[in-house]
């Protein structure tokens, strides 16, 4: 009878024990695999959150100096638009630089929204911006391609320009030597400190000289440019600015219209597309306006655009 009733029990045990060796072979086996695993998952949350957290901070720290210098440049534009007929910004026989209030102040805005574009980008000079939110990615994006304008001589494919020579377009390494003078410690220097500046401390001839040049009737590539340059503009002061810094459809369409078509549209637009900013509602608007030929094409764009707002 003893025999009988030992062998469930006996059984029971054996079983028991079998599970708890099992237990603690799987355990053995699965917990440093499993360990492994949530250490490389936390380290990449980790990580990433770490990342976007320094690029908004970067943001944050630049974006009112980088609107604030864009909306005065954005003004000196629609100025420009409306009276570069009149050659405000051409030296006229024996003229100075100091004799020129309104091409140094031109320069002066354009070097200094530079100046703050690089000091934002050597702020994110250690930082993975592919890790970062779409809005502050498309935010870095604009940055980078606003300066790319000037310094990419694909922009002038086609016009037949000798890219060889810094006439049309600038070198970058250049420009940014140019700029870096506009820097400090704290920010960018003041309009007063920018004139105050000897030419041994602070030449920007070569801007001078791309600036002044541009012809009054606005036929020139550096005009076209210019045109190009501030549509983005607008475009990035739309998307981050305050209200009153944005540009809307009419007023775009109305300066599109008061301007000669512009001859390098799809160079711009292939610029867009490769910094990936193409899908970027604000500058979409752009360019579809920039490309209206005709009346009619001018009509179904802006009928398409207000249907999309």
């Amino acid at each position: 009878m003893s025999e009988i009733t030992s062998a469930p029990a006996v059984m029971a045990a054996l079983v028991s024990a079998l599970v708890t060796v099992l237990l603690f072979f799987i355990k053995g086996v699965c917990t440093p695999l499993w360990n492994k695993y949530f250490i490389v998952y936390k380290i990449k949350v980790e990580h990433s959150y770490e990342q976007k957290k320094k690029i908004k901070e970067a943001i944050s720290k630049y974006k009112m100096p980088l609107l604030d210098s864009a909306e005065s440049l954005n003004h000196r534009l629609w100025n420009f638009s409306g009276n570069c007929t009149k050659g405000w910004h051409n030296f006229k026989n024996n003229e100075s630089i100091g004799d020129k209030y309104y091409l140094q102040t031109f320069c002066y805005r354009f070097l200094a929204f530079y100046a703050w574009c690089i000091k934002f980008e050597r702020e994110l000079i250690y930082l993975d911006v592919t890790l970062s939110e779409k809005n502050d990615l498309y935010f870095v994006k604009y940055i980078k391609t606003m300066q790319n304008i000037f310094c990419d001589a694909s922009m002038l494919s086609g016009t037949g320009y000798d890219n060889e020579h810094a006439v049309d377009h600038f070198f970058k390494d250049d420009l940014i030597s140019i700029v870096e003078k506009m820097i400090t410690p704290t920010g960018v220097i003041t309009y007063s400190e920018f004139k105050s500046k000897s030419e041994s401390e602070l030449d920007y001839t070569q801007v001078c000289k791309y600036i002044s040049t541009i012809m009054s009737d606005k036929s020139c590539n550096k005009w076209h440019l210019i045109n190009c340059f501030h549509f983005i503009l607008m475009a990035f002061l739309s998307k981050y600015g305050y209200d009153y810094q944005r540009t809307g459809l009419f007023k775009l369409y109305k300066l599109r219209c008061s301007e000669p078509q512009n001859k390098l549209i799809s160079n711009f637009e292939r610029l867009v597309f490769n910094a990936r900013l193409n899908k970027c509602r604000e500058i979409k608007k752009a360019i579809t306006i920039l490309e209206c030929k005709s009346n009619i094409a001018n009509l179904c764009n802006s009928l398409k655009l207000i249907k999309e707002n």
